[in-house]
C-alpha cells in the first residue's frame, strides 16, 4: 500500500474558492443583510417608549460585560478543542479560530467549513493525519452535541422549549416545521459519518470511489478522491489516539456551544432586568437557543447574517418585549458576528499573505 502524503493538497479550484471565500471585500453582503433585517425589525416592531425604559445602568453593564466574558470563553473552548486536535500553540489555535469564524461568517452555514478547514491545516503543515482527523472530528462533535442534546431537553421541556406558543409537537407552524426537518437532516448527517468514520471508513472509500467514476461527477472527481482519502487517514488517527484526546475534543465542543447559548441569556438580562435569574428559568432560555441553533443550521444566508437577527427576536418574544427584542438581537450580533468579522478583516490578510503566497504552494 503507497504511503500517503504526509500533507494533504486541495486541488487548485478548491483553493481558489476557499481563498476567494476570505476576500475581506466579501463583509459587503452579510453586513447589508444585516442592516435590511435590522431596518425592517426597526421599522416593524421597534417601540421608543419600550426602549427608554431600559436602564443602562452598572447592573447593565455587568451583564453585558458578563456575555463578552463568554464570548471569549467560547474562543477559549475552541481553541482548546483545535490544540488537542494539532497540537499547535495557544497562540496559533487563537488566531486559527479567527480565520475559521471569519470565513463561517462570509459563506452560508451549509456551505465551506470542511474545505476551508483542510485548506488552512494543510497551509499550517499539519500532517495529513491529524488534518483528516481534525476535519471530520469537529464535524461530528458539533452535530453530535445538537443531536444527542436535544432529545434530552425536549424530554424535560417538551413543545413549549420549541417556539414561544408552541404547546404541542402538533403545531406546526414555519418555526417547527423547519426544525424538525433540519433535526431530520442533522441526525442523518452525523450518523453517516459516525459509522463510516468510527466503524467502517472502508465503506466510505469504496463509496466515493465509486460516485468519483461516474461520467456525470466527473468535475467532482478530484474531490471525491480526496475525500475518500482523508477519511481513511481521519480514521486511522482517532483510533490511535488515547482518552485524554477525545475528551479535550468534547469538552472544548460542549465549552463552546454552551458559552455561546448562555451568553444570550446574560444580553436578555442586561435589556431586561426582571428576567427570572433562577436556574430552571435560564436552562429553559438556553433550551430554547439549542432549538434555535438546529433550525439555523443550514441558514442560507452568510454566517445567517439577517435571519439569525430576525430569529432570536422571535424565539425570545416569551421574555423580551417585541419592542425591544432588536436590542438583544443587536447586542448579540454585534459581538458574536461582526466582531469576528472586524478581527478577520485585520488577520486574514496578513495569515494569506504569509501562508499562500511568501509560503509557497506547500
Amino acid at each position: 500500500m503507497q504511503e500517503p502524503n504526509p500533507v494533504p493538497v486541495l486541488d487548485n479550484e478548491s483553493q481558489q474558492q476557499v481563498l476567494r471565500s476570505f476576500r475581506v471585500s466579501r463583509i459587503i453582503l452579510p453586513v447589508m443583510l444585516g442592516i435590511a433585517a435590522v431596518g425592517y425589525l426597526f421599522y416593524r416592531q421597534f417601540d421608543p417608549a419600550q426602549f427608554r425604559t431600559i436602564e443602562w445602568g452598572v447592573q447593565a453593564f455587568i451583564w453585558i460585560g458578563a456575555a463578552l466574558l463568554l464570548l471569549a470563553i467560547r474562543h477559549f473552548f475552541y481553541a482548546l478543542r483545535l490544540r488537542t486536535l494539532t497540537r499547535f500553540s495557544w497562540r496559533k489555535c487563537a488566531e486559527l479560530i479567527v480565520i475559521w469564524e471569519f470565513s463561517a461568517a462570509l459563506t452560508p452555514t451549509s456551505k465551506g467549513g470542511p474545505f476551508v478547514m483542510l485548506f488552512v491545516l494543510t497551509r499550517e503543515k499539519l500532517s495529513a493525519g491529524r488534518t483528516a482527523a481534525a476535519v471530520f472530528y469537529t464535524m461530528i462533535c458539533d452535530s453530535g452535541f445538537f443531536v444527542l442534546t436535544l432529545p434530552v431537553l425536549l424530554l424535560i421541556y417538551g413543545p413549549p422549549m420549541l417556539y414561544p406558543g408552541m404547546k404541542t409537537y402538533g403545531d406546526v407552524g414555519l418555526a417547527s416545521g423547519t426544525f424538525f426537518v433540519t433535526y431530520g437532516l442533522m441526525v442523518t448527517y452525523w450518523c453517516f459519518l459516525v459509522f463510516l468514520l468510527l466503524f467502517r471508513p472502508r465503506y466510505a472509500k469504496i463509496a466515493l470511489e465509486w460516485l468519483a467514476r461516474r461520467s456525470f461527477l466527473e468535475k467532482y472527481a478530484p474531490k471525491l478522491h480526496l475525500l475518500g482519502d482523508e477519511f481513511t487517514l481521519a480514521a486511522e488517527e482517532l483510533h490511535r489516539q488515547n482518552w485524554r484526546y477525545h475528551l479535550g475534543v468534547i469538552v472544548g465542543t460542549i465549552g463552546a456551544w454552551t458559552s455561546k447559548f448562555i451568553m444570550i441569556n446574560c444580553l436578555i438580562i442586561a435589556i431586561v432586568p426582571s428576567t427570572p435569574v433562577d436556574g430552571g428559568t435560564q436552562a429553559f432560555i438556553y433550551a430554547r437557543m439549542v432549538a434555535m441553533f438546529i433550525i439555523m443550521a443550514f441558514s442560507p444566508t452568510p454566517g445567517g447574517a439577517g435571519l439569525a437577527e430576525m430569529a432570536l427576536v422571535g424565539f425570545i418574544s416569551d421574555y423580551v418585549p417585541s419592542g425591544i427584542a432588536l436590542v438583544v438581537a443587536l447586542l448579540w450580533r454585534g459581538m458574536a458576528y461582526y466582531g469576528y468579522l472586524l478581527m478577520g478583516a485585520i488577520v486574514v490578510p496578513a495569515w494569506v499573505a504569509a501562508k499562500v503566497y511568501r509560503g509557497g504552494k506547500g
